[in-house]
């Protein structure tokens, strides 16, 4: 069995996965700040129109900062909503490729706004659920939950049965006061839909997160049944396997999902696994 710590790693890595954000970790641009102290490498960029103003304290690409700063001045310029919507685009993307995802929504939002549609709710949703999911600090987790709740329940007011807004939405709950809300959330969604893989992957998740390893691997099992090719449910599966001591099990997943054309930091992972259960 895999010692504590590597065992917690693993686990953080497949809530991520079932949480939608699929193998997003691993294709995280490197540049991302993650020592605060570092100040001096961090810059400021100021996103001002008229009564509209923003600060983010980021660290950016000398080619994001470029794009951002024509940007801002195309967008003081900008003479109607349907200008303005597209320079709010054009900037979520430069936040985006940076994975700056609060910074992201926070454009979104403006679009959404603009034009209140379910598309451009979701989408803002989105964006600021990958904020949550990547963020680190007790703040930026409140902060990014609170935002995500507020995009998605636009979307879900727009049409109740948009799944998988109700999907991410429940797993906010999950590090809150309430994680039963999340697990009741869910079951909706799978009362509408048995065979929704988004909430059978964050039930099997929450399942492994309980230690509750036997269930977790019931429902990676029946991701694979609607899906054999769900490279998620099968790490899902392998690492439930491992914890009920079916290495043998595990190994054969792991060595399946090697032949499979993945990320380099992911096949590095799964790797070390393998080599930890010889």
């Amino acid at each position: 069995m895999l010692n504590g710590f590597n065992q917690k790693i693993h686990l953080v890595v497949i809530l991520v996965i079932a949480l939608g954000s699929t193998l997003f970790l691993y294709s995280r641009p490197k540049v991302v700040v993650k020592d605060e102290e570092k100040a001096g490498k961090e810059q400021t960029v100021q996103q001002n129109n008229s009564k509209d103003s923003d600060s983010h304290a980021v660290h950016l690409s000398e080619e994001a900062e470029k794009s951002l700063s024509k940007l801002n001045a195309d967008l003081k310029a900008a003479k109607d909503n349907s200008a303005k919507t597209t320079i709010y685009n054009q900037i979520a993307e430069v936040f985006s490729k940076e994975s700056v995802f609060d910074s992201a929504g926070h454009y979104l939002v403006k679009i959404a706004e603009l034009s209140p549609t379910e598309a451009n709710w979701e989408r803002a949703g989105d964006t600021y659920y990958q904020a949550y999911s990547l963020a680190l600090s007790g703040n930026k987790i409140e902060q990014s939950i609170e935002k995500t709740r507020f995009c998605y329940n636009k979307v879900l007011s727009l049409d109740p049965q948009n799944l998988h807004a109700k999907t991410n939405l429940a797993m906010t709950y999950v590090t809150s006061d309430s994680p039963m809300t999340a697990i009741g959330m869910i079951r909706e969604v799978l009362d509408t839909d048995p065979n929704y893989i988004p909430a059978l992957m964050s039930l099997g998740a929450l399942s492994m997160q309980s230690n509750q390893f036997e269930k977790a691997a019931g429902r990676f099992n029946q991701v694979l049944k609607i899906n054999p090719a769900n490279t998620n449910a099968k790490l899902g599966l392998a690492y439930s396997l491992i914890e009920l001591d079916k290495k043998d099990e595990a190994r054969e997943i792991f060595n399946d999902v090697l032949k499979e054309d993945i990320d380099k930091v992911l096949r590095d992972e799964v790797t070390k696994t393998l080599n930890n259960l010889k």
